[in-house]
């Protein structure tokens, strides 16, 4: 029969913050990340004062975090963020693949084919795929800065930094930009150089219309998506303050 002279010992709230802060100080930024390590821990070091309660708070939870090795939280936060972004851009690609299907592939054909047209009988083809580039363009950097709005304000509201951001930043403004800005700067150095011929219209018009729809998904669905993912998340953790 154990003599366990602190009978069921738990973490305190005071515990609680201690565990938070030590997250935080081994760059683990994110507050739902920070959560869900937090839990962990507490859960381990209680184990571990059912076997001995007299151990204090300090070393069990020194001896807790050996287990993740020397790399630490670092690990976790990068797997983490893998699998999120993995997660995001599968439910975009899934929403695009309708497209493919019956009935939205009509709508797809069309509008394929109505860019075909124009650019194949237009002598100024060039700058009427300059001006979709720039349309384009508008649009993300319209729908960058909307995001960036909206990722702050939740930010302030809440107080704290949350890894879904990261994962939309990365979704809806880092890799958009880049991916833009080279394609721009590719389809201008052609255009500027005379029309496009008919391979060059029929490869363009086959793979700008269906960045079109892309673009669609990510920049008018997922944001439905987005904002039911981050309102669940905020009020699992609305426990902590």
């Amino acid at each position: 029969m154990q003599n366990n002279s602190v009978p069921n010992r738990l973490i305190d709230t005071v515990e609680i913050e201690k565990l938070y802060a030590f997250t935080d100080k081994h760059f683990v930024p994110y507050y739902d990340l920070q959560t869900e390590l937090v839990d962990h821990l507490a859960n381990a070091i209680e184990a571990q004062w059912l076997i001995n309660p007299n151990l204090s708070f300090e070393d069990a939870l020194a001896l807790e975090f050996k287990k993740f090795g020397v790399f630490g939280f670092t690990t976790i936060v990068e797997e983490r963020q893998a699998a999120l972004s993995k997660y995001y851009w599968g439910k975009i690609f899934r929403e695009f693949a309708t497209f493919f299907r019956f009935p939205k592939i009509v709508l797809m054909l069309i509008m394929t084919g109505i860019l075909y047209r124009t650019l194949l009988l237009s002598s100024y083809n060039n700058y009427i795929i300059l001006a979709l580039f720039g349309i384009m363009g508008i649009i993300e950097i319209t729908a960058g800065y909307q995001w960036y709005r909206k990722i702050h304000h939740q930010q302030k509201v809440t107080e704290k930094k949350w890894l879904l951001h990261d994962i939309i930043r990365n979704i809806y403004i880092m890799v958009p930009v880049m991916l833009f800005a080279n394609s721009l700067n590719f389809l201008f150095k052609m255009a500027v150089n005379g029309t496009y011929g008919h391979w060059q219209i029929v490869i363009f018009t086959i793979i700008m219309v269906p960045l079109g729809f892309l673009e669609y998904v990510r920049i008018v669905k997922m944001p439905v998506l987005i904002d039911q993912e981050m309102a669940r998340i905020v009020k699992n953790h609305q426990f902590v303050k």
